[in-house]
């Protein structure tokens, strides 16, 4: 009886979940490939200034890029 409360419960949250997967593959496929580059670097942990040297770009427009990731 347990496992089928269980399935149940888990069936309720899965359209839920699904929708907010689809959500952030479709704001995630507006960003550009700099943005989409940029963000993989921040997310982790680096702080603008290296993120800037890995992509061979400066500081500021690191700091641009990443304000659009945030708006979008």
């Amino acid at each position: 009886m347990g496992a089928i409360r269980n399935a149940i419960d888990r069936s309720e949250v899965a359209p839920d979940h699904a929708a907010e997967i689809n959500s952030l593959r479709d704001r995630y496929a507006s960003l550009s490939r700099r943005e989409q580059q940029v963000m993989a670097l921040v997310v982790t942990g680096l702080m603008n200034k290296q993120v800037g040297g890995e992509l061979g770009i400066s500081e500021i427009t690191v700091k641009a890029h990443r304000g659009r990731v945030m708006q979008k």
